[in-house]
């Protein structure tokens, strides 16, 4: 029993690094609960307050019977006295019980929505402790989860951790997420979760149907979807073929900006989502091939303007 209470914590937080790292929303979201749940040995549907040690089984098990169902919010804004009579206690229990509600992890947040193209969204929050820290805790730091998800609640669109210290107010975090002009969703939901408090999340929606999105504009080169992508020999040089193994064929964005970028000096402007290629497409407008001999390309800006000199006669 011991082997399996020390190792399947450690199991379910491998998984939930998995999840996070697919971006898988849901799944994230039952793979911390799960952890959490057997790191401290605990039922998911236990009051989140039965992880502080420090009140007794009575105040717990009246906690339980009386008042299972009243969100912690609303016990930390309650007196001691209305405390202790909701729990059929006196006024030092609910003492007690009013402590550590309002030592409970939590934090609110608020939104702002800016619109930066017509089918990118730039939102931008304010994460705000709402809790007392515990001046008992060893805890140097309190970790939360931060993340905007789809609107079926399937994928991470954008994701963060925040870490609150003891001094730490509020956090700003700005997130900026895809829009497709054609299917545009109805709403997005931003979640926070804690790294290792049960009970400790919250969630909250943002309707999309009312957002005014800048027109499209027509100065953008369409991608061709029918384009076949150029094979990694399209490099025409074998040293330069070898620093890249893992590349079998160029995806579409780096097939049709490839021309441009290897083989002519004219200046190209490359705008594209994170993690489509635009680094590689940096590294190969270094070097362009001139009588079968590499020519050296300065003022290259990854994912910006890449401003290409005029040939010259030599190579380095």
């Amino acid at each position: 029993m011991a082997y399996c209470a020390q190792n399947g914590g450690r199991i379910l937080r491998a998984l939930m690094e998995i999840s996070l790292s697919r971006k898988w929303a849901a799944v994230s979201t039952v793979m911390m609960a799960m952890s959490k749940a057997v790191e401290k040995q605990k039922w998911p549907f236990d009051h989140p307050l039965t992880q502080f040690t420090r009140l007794s089984k009575d105040v717990l098990y009246n906690l339980s019977r009386w008042a299972d169902e009243v969100p912690i919010q609303e016990l930390a804004a309650m007196s001691a006295e209305d405390l202790g009579k909701l729990i059929h206690m006196n006024e030092t229990h609910g003492a007690a019980l009013l402590r550590a509600a309002k030592q409970f992890p939590s934090v609110t947040f608020d939104y702002h929505l800016r619109p930066l193209s017509a089918d990118l969204l730039r939102i931008v929050t304010t994460v705000y402790r709402a809790f007392e820290w515990d001046p008992k805790s060893d805890a140097p730091m309190e970790y939360f989860w931060f993340w905007v998800e789809s609107e079926d609640g399937i994928q991470i669109l954008q994701m963060t951790q925040l870490q609150f210290r003891r001094t730490t107010e509020s956090i700003d975090v700005e997130f900026v997420i895809p829009l497709s002009t054609f299917q545009r969703p109805t709403a997005v939901r931003l979640r926070v979760v804690s790294d290792r408090w049960i009970g400790a999340d919250d969630e909250l929606w943002i309707t999309l149907e009312d957002l005014v999105m800048p027109a499209h504009s027509g100065t953008h080169t369409p991608l061709i979807d029918q384009l076949p992508l150029l094979p990694r020999t399209a490099l025409r040089n074998a040293p330069l073929e070898a620093l890249y193994p893992r590349i079998k064929a160029f995806n579409s964005i780096q097939t049709q900006s490839f021309w441009h970028l290897y083989n002519t000096n004219q200046n190209v402007l490359v705008c594209a989502p994170t993690t489509s290629g635009k680094s590689l497409l940096g590294e190969l407008a270094i070097w362009y091939v001139t009588s079968g001999e590499f020519q050296t390309k300065s003022h290259i800006e990854i994912g910006g303007l890449f401003k290409m000199p005029q040939r010259t006669n030599g190579s380095s």
